[in-house]
């Protein structure tokens, strides 16, 4: 597996888990299964963006130092 995907998925996983479920049960919130299912593809599709914007930045960053 690509470091980016990887690293994209951890990233993911964080905001979804952060977002979708400690949040609202921290301001008291029902957790809604629509909203547990749904936020799984848009925070992969999110994570592995993010993943692809930071291996991008970092190749970058290693180009304009050579």
């Amino acid at each position: 597996m690509k470091k980016w995907v990887r690293s994209g998925l951890v990233w993911g996983g964080l905001l979804y888990i952060i977002t979708i479920i400690a949040l609202p049960m921290l301001s008291g919130e029902q957790l809604s299964y629509y909203k547990i299912i749904m936020g799984i593809p848009l925070w992969i599709a999110a994570g592995l963006a993010i993943g692809y914007l930071f291996e991008k930045k970092g190749t970058a960053k290693k180009k304009s130092r050579r």
